[in-house]
């Protein structure tokens, strides 16, 4: 009660405190989009840089005998980018970034990693090929870069999804493209997914494995398609995509014995925005199919729904999304449901805000992370984001 009285306060005084502007412009003024630094015609560098300090409070962790959540508070990074991006020559463009995630958090150890690094050459508009690093093409939410949520944190069952395949963020060979000047696009990739030595649930290592294939299309009418994937375009332009993707892994070997499974996964999205409004829809479902005998298969799925308004002006977006997430199909009581209500202040669009999250997470009876004594937590989130 103390946590949602807090959020109400804050998003009270946002309302309050600032006088409004010009419509459409902010109170630094417009976004910026990093060093470029052009070497001859068609070889460019971008350079950028991205902090998004963080603060959590609520239920953190867990009570001795791990019975009831305590309530605790935790300032840190959550992404620290360095980005590298730009054309060595005429239709081919790289990316290499830098990241060092969740940067001081309690319980995480602070290390700089590879985020991104591809090579992506456009032989045509309809055939591009891309090498590299990178995200794999399922998931809208996920695709979305998190420079640009409408929430803080994405969905609990997109961020299950992306560890399907092992890794979001691993080598793949991806082909895209667009048909009649982006009303139809696709994408498709190849790639590890799990491989010889990963382990599957601490229990079982790989041994041999089927390369893992995905594949994503996307529709939007005429006159309605998204320069950019966002979730906040701030009250400009308009936009309707409908997307649905789907990947498989085959012949998931283990060392330890002779079983295996196959993993695939389905989901489809509808996502939209009309100057101010945007809205969003996703479901993804997916299933881990096991040849050990007496072995259940596990069938997870998820679904959320978001909606935001962006108040030109005083360039507040107060958001609201509501998750329902069955960490497994075939097992009762497993479901997991999350209401996030917050507020964004947009100080130089993208490139200098603010957001304010209240999170409220129920818990069925078997689901993973309820407690004996505590089936409910609420974490109140505050994240600023610098991307220059």
């Amino acid at each position: 009660m103390v946590r949602t009285r807090c959020l109400v306060l804050t998003i009270s005084l946002l309302l309050v405190s600032f006088k409004p502007l010009l419509a459409q412009e902010f109170l630094l003024g417009e976004e910026t989009k990093g060093l470029t630094i052009k070497a001859r015609e068609n070889t460019d560098l971008t350079i950028r840089v991205r902090l998004q300090p963080r603060m959590d409070i609520g239920d953190l962790t867990t009570s001795r005998g791990k019975n009831r959540y305590e309530s605790e508070s935790d300032m840190y990074l959550r992404r620290t980018r360095l980005e590298f991006e730009g054309n060595l020559i005429k239709n081919l463009k790289f990316a290499l970034h830098l990241q060092g995630d969740r940067w001081n958090q309690k319980g995480h150890d602070d290390e700089i990693d590879l985020f991104y690094a591809y090579l992506d050459y456009k032989f045509i508009d309809e055939f591009s090929l891309r090498a590299g690093k990178a995200k794999l093409p399922y998931s809208r939410v996920s695709l979305t870069s998190s420079a640009y949520q409408l929430l803080i944190e994405r969905p609990v069952s997109t961020e299950a999804a992306k560890r399907v395949f092992d890794d979001y963020y691993q080598p793949n060979l991806f082909f895209h493209g667009n048909f009649f000047e982006g009303i139809l696009s696709y994408n498709l990739a190849l790639a590890d997914g799990w491989e010889e030595g990963k382990t599957l649930r601490t229990t079982n290592t790989v041994h041999t494995a089927d390369p893992l294939v995905v594949g994503r299309v996307e529709f939007s009418p005429p006159g309605w398609i998204e320069k950019r994937k966002s979730d906040a375009h701030l009250g400009k332009g308009k936009h309707l995509t409908l997307g649905a993707h789907y990947a498989f892994q085959n012949s998931i070997k283990y060392r330890e014995n002779r079983f295996e499974e196959d993993r695939d996964l389905f989901g489809f999205d509808l996502s939209g925005h009309w100057e101010g409004i945007t809205a969003q829809f996703e479901y993804n479902w997916w299933k881990e199919d096991y040849s050990e005998p007496g072995r259940r298969d596990k069938k997870p799925q998820g679904l959320y729904l978001q909606a935001g308004y962006f108040i030109k002006g005083i360039n507040l977006e107060p958001a609201v999304r509501y998750e329902a997430y069955d960490q497994d199909s075939n097992a009762s009581d497993k479901k997991e449901k999350v209401w996030t209500i917050g507020v964004n202040w947009y100080v130089k669009g993208h490139s200098l805000k603010v957001g304010a999250n209240w999170v409220h997470t129920y818990f069925e009876r078997q689901a993973s992370g309820r407690l004996t004594d505590e089936h409910k937590k609420d974490l109140f989130q505050i994240q600023g984001q610098l991307y220059f």
